[in-house]
């Protein structure tokens, strides 16, 4: 029990620097795109859980510990692991209960729209669900963008922003991001920059999709006006919005590629980057740990006098 509070807690000390990391890039990175800041995070929180599988073959650092305060820390970790868990399970279980009750849309002008902005990609499937409010993208394997019923008779234009935003976050597998990083916070609970890892990341995703929007010719003025009336409506949530409209109207803001240029086989790339991190920070430890030969240890003078002599 000792050993396993002292490998948990050191795995929270090398979060805590991988998040810190992530902070700091994503402060220096203040005027590049919001695809790029999204990416740091992304990969501090896959880099957080790849993290102890690398660490299982390291022992627990060498520190004296009662084995009352090492059961007391993991019984108060534990418990908010497993409500953090739960928590996301159930959010996994509305998601599900959704995609159970949508019907696929038939409607030429949303698959015209849909196959346009996608260019050569997968195919994605567009359902609408009367039990949503707004848009959501889901789906870990097979992606499906959600689209509540009131939505299906908007404007061309408006439904040409709103499948622009969903698609870009099918592009870059934000639902399966938001995922991990859930799991992320559920691990790292005790550490305050978890939670910000995961807000900053969902945040940046937010932007990135604006982006997305308006790289298909939608002008920064409607699409920011089209943000408030979904606000006003109780669509999307209001406390988002002020930094979100920002970001759009910023005419000097760095914006992301259009949706048709993102790269490839990207989470494959950051979970790779992320193993590759994690693996140097793994063995830089365990050899910052490596035992002392015993031949090389002195414990007193006069002990280092008698090898001298021999």
């Amino acid at each position: 029990m000792v050993a396993l509070a002292l490998w948990l807690g050191s795995l929270q000390l090398i979060a805590l620097a991988a998040f810190g990391s992530a902070w700091l890039v994503d402060a220096g990175l203040r005027r590049r795109s919001a695809a790029t800041r999204r990416g740091v995070w992304a990969l501090a929180i896959v880099m957080a859980l790849v993290l102890p599988l690398m660490r299982l073959a390291i022992e627990a650092p060498a520190i004296s510990l009662r084995s009352e305060l090492a059961g007391a820390m993991l019984v108060i970790w534990l418990v908010g692991f497993v409500a953090l868990l739960v928590r996301l399970l159930l959010g996994l279980r509305v998601v599900r209960r959704w995609v159970a009750a949508s019907v696929e849309i038939e409607s030429p002008a949303w698959r015209a729209d849909s196959s346009a902005l996608r260019g050569d990609r997968a195919e994605v499937e567009l359902r609408r669900c009367a039990e949503i409010t707004g848009p959501v993208c889901v789906g870990l394997v097979r992606s499906r963008i959600l689209v509540p019923d009131a939505m299906l008779e908007l404007p061309a234009d408006e439904r040409r922003s709103l499948l622009a935003h969903e698609l870009a976050h099918v592009a870059r597998g934000d639902a399966s991001m938001l995922i991990l990083g859930g799991v992320a916070r559920a691990i790292y609970w005790i550490n305050p920059l978890a939670w910000l890892a995961l807000r900053r990341f969902r945040a940046q995703a937010e932007n990135a999709a604006d982006d997305a929007v308006l790289s298909v010719g939608v002008t920064s003025s409607s699409y920011a006006a089209q943000l408030v009336a979904l606000a006003r409506a109780q669509v999307m949530i209001a406390s988002s919005l002020r930094e979100r409209v920002l970001a759009i109207l910023d005419v000097e803001r760095s914006r992301s590629v259009a949706l048709t240029m993102l790269p490839r086989w990207g989470a494959a790339r950051l979970v790779g980057v992320a193993v590759l991190l994690a693996s140097l920070a793994t063995a830089c430890e365990a050899r910052s740990e490596a035992p002392v030969d015993a031949d090389s240890r002195v414990s007193s003078p006069a002990q280092a006098r008698a090898l001298m002599i021999k």
